[in-house]
């Protein structure tokens, strides 16, 4: 079954729930437009992004809007109406300051969480989730500690290279330099009881982990970049980039399968593929404009979601020409993940 996540929002058709679709006959359908419970006294559900089935098996899903920056557990297990049961809260901003605006999520093989925020443009180190708890910042990051003179968001583990943005606390954290540092790109925002006011317009989006190493889609930077989870002096430390000027740009979506990594370049219409053990670095999919999530279902067979067409295609097993498999979405589609059924 393929879930989906929304641009969400108050605006028109906006979808501020998760859409679940299965194949009958041969045939995508809609089984839900409401995969996620809502019982009283649940978070009001708004501007959807990354989902992830994680530790314990449950489905972990940020609720993006600025108001909330929240990261909500729900039950694996969907029930008979293909919904699934609300189980509380992993994180928000009560956390950490630098959860604000989130939008992806990864674990690492000890159930430690990465969060990236678009408006701190920092990722957050997460302890492992705690039943009916919210978890606890892991500490800063090794690398980000060992400078001196520096202070960082608590469980900072790969900091901004801009520390003072719109959306930081009273007391904002330190700058730290590119490339180790992310890129940010802050625009005039005027309104008119605030006309000097700004706002972020380019930062951190998606991350992944593959097995020591945690890749971060810097999308100002045009660059994914690879951090060192491993542990020790080097945890959170810098270890290379994955940039190409005439391939890669603005990265957004990253997806790992099988000795593979997957880049959605929004810049240039094309999904890359990275490989992993040698580092060749190939198109194998153009086209597709404002590429959004990605996917592979049990087959082998590879799908894309469309922003712009408000779609979702598929590339078949080998990255042929890409086909419509989701047509007429109301909204426009933000992560796509596919989940045996």
């Amino acid at each position: 079954m393929f879930y989906i996540t929304f641009h969400g929002g108050s605006a028109g058709a906006a979808i501020n729930n998760v859409a679940v679709y299965d194949v009958l006959d041969g045939i995508p359908a809609c089984i839900s437009t409401a995969a996620l419970q809502t019982p009283k006294g649940s978070p009001r559900l708004s501007e959807l992004r990354d989902l992830v089935f994680g530790p314990g098996g449950n489905l972990f899903v940020i609720n993006g809007y600025k108001d909330a920056s929240q990261v909500l557990v729900y039950n694996g297990s969907a029930d008979a109406d293909h919904s699934h049961a609300y189980l509380g809260v992993y994180a928000d901003a009560s956390v950490s300051d630098g959860i604000v605006h989130p939008f992806g999520l990864a674990f690492d093989d000890s159930d430690r969480g990465y969060l990236s925020s678009q408006d701190s443009n920092v990722v957050t180190g997460l302890q492992p989730p705690r039943a009916g708890k919210r978890s606890r910042a892991l500490a800063v990051a090794s690398s980000l500690k060992a400078t001196r003179g520096k202070r960082f968001l608590k469980g900072t583990f790969v900091a901004s290279s801009v520390g003072n943005l719109p959306a930081s606390p009273a007391r904002p954290p330190s700058s730290y330099s590119e490339p180790a540092g992310l890129a940010v790109v802050i625009a005039p925002d005027p309104s008119k009881s605030h006309r000097k006011r700004c706002k972020v317009t380019h930062s951190v989006r998606d991350v992944l982990v593959c097995g020591n190493s945690l890749y971060v889609a810097d999308e100002p930077g045009n660059a994914v970049k690879v951090y060192d989870i491993g542990g020790g002096q080097t945890e959170g430390q810098l270890q290379g980039q994955i940039a190409d000027a005439q391939f890669l740009r603005a990265p957004v979506h990253l997806l790992a399968h099988r000795e593979h990594l997957y880049i959605g370049s929004s810049g240039t219409d094309t999904i890359l593929q990275y490989q992993l053990n040698t580092g060749e670095l190939r198109t194998v999919v153009r086209g597709i404009r404002t590429i959004a999530g990605m996917c592979f279902d049990t087959q082998g067979n590879f799908y894309v979601a469309s922003r712009a067409e408000k779609a979702i295609y598929c590339c078949g097993a080998e990255f042929g020409t890409p086909q419509p498999f989701i047509t007429g979405l109301q909204d426009n589609p933000e992560f796509l993940i596919y989940a045996a059924s």
